[in-house]
């Protein structure tokens, strides 16, 4: 039995656009850099709000010449489709749900590049680095472990044997163990639950490549680069364990005294049965040193782990800044 892990992301869709000016019409809409986007490279990206708060976080992917695709939570799909609608008459793109045309899937472990070359047909080398196949398309996610988001194509002549190779030569697990690997890698998915809440600063977006501070205006930029360049951001996220096997979200963070400083925003299990979390938390409780917990009653204990990334940093393509 390999050691890939084998997910169904169903929790995911595709949106394309199609045609006339899909680069311009995200350009001015969202915070990834549209100019760096190709066949070979896609990018993690965001759409905010006026007041520059995150309704939905996505990777922006190419499938060709004046083609481009968001893939995005399910639960953000209709928001973000209404929102980019707007424009489109202007830019002469077609917008469309393509979730269908395809089985997402997501692969984890030491042997996803051999996988991936031999059945899917490449694996790019770099994160956030795309290859396009007659089977589909693999983007490179930051991982742990070499990470793989597949999308093969249902109307591929292979497409039921590639799938059923994929299954047999790897250990199926839930989604769960998706968003474990995203917490680990400190990937805040902001899905309908989170949508309106966050600055991308409080969630390390600025710090994972998908805000550029280049690019020139996109919705909300104004208050995004306010936030950069003045210092004003007194929230953000961090990696988190949890001494508990159970928690609900919504969920607070709590000091000692039981005040609340901060949200937790996502949870997975780990292979003890307890949790792992994201939580963003006020700046000042992390500078005081003081103890932690998930809980208002103070039974739960919150340890902070460290972050495979800078979360005050920058960061673009190929370690650049922004």
């Amino acid at each position: 039995m390999s050691n890939v892990f084998f997910t169904s992301l169903e929790h995911l869709a595709v949106l394309e656009l199609k045609g006339g000016q899909p680069d311009k019409l995200l350009q001015g809409q969202i915070t990834a850099d549209l100019n760096l986007v190709n066949t070979e490279q896609a990018l993690p990206g965001l759409l905010c709000s006026l007041k520059g708060r995150v309704i939905s976080s996505f990777e922006v992917i190419a499938l060709g010449q004046d083609h481009l695709a968001l893939i995005l939570p399910a639960s953000n799909l209709d928001v973000v489709q209404t929102h980019l609608a707007k424009y489109q008459p202007f830019f002469k793109t077609q917008l469309n749900e393509i979730t269908s045309d395809y089985q997402l899937i997501g692969l984890s472990g030491k042997e996803v590049p051999a996988l991936t070359s031999s059945l899917v047909g490449a694996w790019p080398k770099d994160e956030y680095q795309q290859a396009i196949t007659e089977q589909g398309l693999v983007l490179n996610l930051p991982g742990p472990l070499p990470r793989a988001l597949v999308m093969l194509k249902r109307d591929a002549e292979n497409f039921a044997t590639t799938l059923t190779k994929l299954q047999n030569l790897t250990n199926q697990v839930e989604t769960d163990c998706w968003h474990l690997l995203d917490i680990k890698m400190g990937r805040a998915l902001v899905d309908a639950d989170l949508t309106d809440q966050f600055l991308p600063q409080m969630l390390n977006y600025q710090a994972i490549g998908a805000v550029s501070f280049k690019k020139g205006c996109y919705i909300g930029q104004e208050i995004v680069a306010r936030a950069q360049f003045r210092g004003q951001v007194k929230k953000r996220l961090h990696r988190a364990h949890l001494t508990t096997g159970e928690l609900t979200l919504p969920a607070g963070v709590y000091d000692t005294q039981g005040k609340q400083q901060g949200d937790i925003i996502t949870i997975a299990a780990d292979r003890r049965g307890e949790l792992e979390a994201l939580a963003v938390i006020n700046q000042k409780a992390i500078e005081s040193d003081t103890n932690l917990f998930a809980d208002p009653d103070l039974k739960i204990k919150l340890i902070l782990h460290k972050l495979p990334y800078d979360p005050t940093g920058r960061k673009a393509l190929h370690g650049a800044e922004a």
